[in-house]
């Protein structure tokens, strides 16, 4: 199985980096060894760095995130980048997840450096994972909803050979590839498409992400780097 990165998406993000977790041997149905008191202990200690989650327009990553949405078609203010939508809830209402211990594992890491983190049950994968432009009208149903949508013609997504996995680069996951307590094997993708945001940013969130997964989950796991040389690398 690969990542690829099509040559159209490759050719708008010239800088484009991708950190790469692979776990497996997940065991993913109950929380040990203090998660939650971690996963409380590193939110509120984010929280308390900001007076108003207003104050995240002007952190460095997120407004970069902003500035890639804008740049194929999104308005970020409407479809937020989704490690800004999870850190300003926090801001604003002290939110702590509790989802799953893994995904609950790389979202803790959303902190460290303010990097939108997602990915995919790899066991649900069919095929390759591509990052491409959606020339529009593909069907895609998001995680809990009851209804397909489409997506728009040129946004960013990922997909495997079957469906969509990911609208708006990062805004969305499909239903059909979430991360739920019945994984045992999973993806996680960590993207730099623009200079402003540095290897050394993803590859820390990357081994922040690893150490968790090793932790509570004891998963097995590694670590891979695809830098702006290359458009493709295999992940498993």
């Amino acid at each position: 199985m690969k990542l690829i990165i099509s040559k159209e998406v490759r050719s708008k993000f010239p800088d484009l980096r991708v950190g790469i977790v692979i776990a497996e041997n997940i065991l993913n149905s109950e929380y040990k060894d203090g998660l939650k008191d971690y996963s409380s202990k590193i939110f509120k200690e984010f929280a308390h760095k900001f007076s108003s989650e207003k104050e995240l327009s002007g952190v460095k990553n997120i407004l970069a995130w902003q500035n890639i949405y804008r740049s194929f078609g999104v308005n970020p203010k409407k479809k937020c980048p989704t490690a800004e939508a999870l850190l300003s809830r926090v801001i604003k209402t002290g939110f702590v997840p509790c989802i799953n211990p893994a995904v609950d594992s790389y979202l803790i890491a959303e902190t460290l450096h303010n990097l939108p983190i997602g990915g995919y049950d790899l066991n649900k994968i069919d095929g390759d994972i591509i990052l491409r432009f959606s020339p529009g009208g593909e069907s895609f149903l998001g995680i809990g909803s009851q209804d397909a949508e489409n997506t728009a013609p040129g946004e960013v997504i990922y997909s495997d050979y079957s469906r969509i996995l990911t609208r708006r680069w990062n805004y969305r996951d499909c239903e059909y590839s979430k991360i739920d307590n019945a994984t045992t094997s999973l993806a996680l993708f960590v993207e730099g498409p623009v200079s402003e945001i540095q290897d050394v940013e993803i590859r820390e969130t990357i081994l922040e992400i690893s150490s968790n997964l090793g932790k509570y989950c004891n998963a097995t796991t590694k670590e891979l780097f695809l830098d702006k040389t290359l458009d493709e690398i295999e992940i498993l």
